[in-house]
């Protein structure tokens, strides 16, 4: 990616973002919400609250909880991202027929039974 004047934008070869056509930029942030904004869309494929749930990220490490997450929903679908290093942790699309998820940002899940409504 490079600039107006040619010269390569801020994070631009940054191997911590590999979507660098959407990550935000210094001075062109992209807003976002958390993780709380994808609740009803992950509900409707796991069927659990996952907004408890602790995830590891697997560009990062650092294990936090699904709703301290950053939530972009101006994509095609919903990227979500790692608070700590803003690395894609979970794509989701979904169209007429489907439902696209990508989850391979997050070295794993972890979701407490605990008070999970398994109606």
């Amino acid at each position: 990616m490079t600039g107006t004047n040619g010269s390569p934008s801020q994070g631009a070869g940054d191997p911590r973002f590999e979507d660098q056509d959407i990550a935000g930029i210094a001075g062109n942030p992209i807003p976002h919400l958390d993780g709380n904004a994808v609740a009803g869309p992950l509900w409707e494929v796991f069927r659990i609250d996952i907004i408890a749930a602790i995830g590891r990220c697997r560009n990062c490490g650092a294990v936090r909880a699904f709703g301290e997450a950053l939530v972009y929903t101006d994509a095609p679908g919903i990227v979500v991202r790692c608070k700590s290093c803003e690395g894609v942790l979970l794509r989701l699309v979904e169209t007429p027929t489907s439902y696209w998820l990508d989850v391979s940002g997050l070295s794993y899940l972890q979701i407490d039974r605990e008070g999970q409504d398994l109606a």
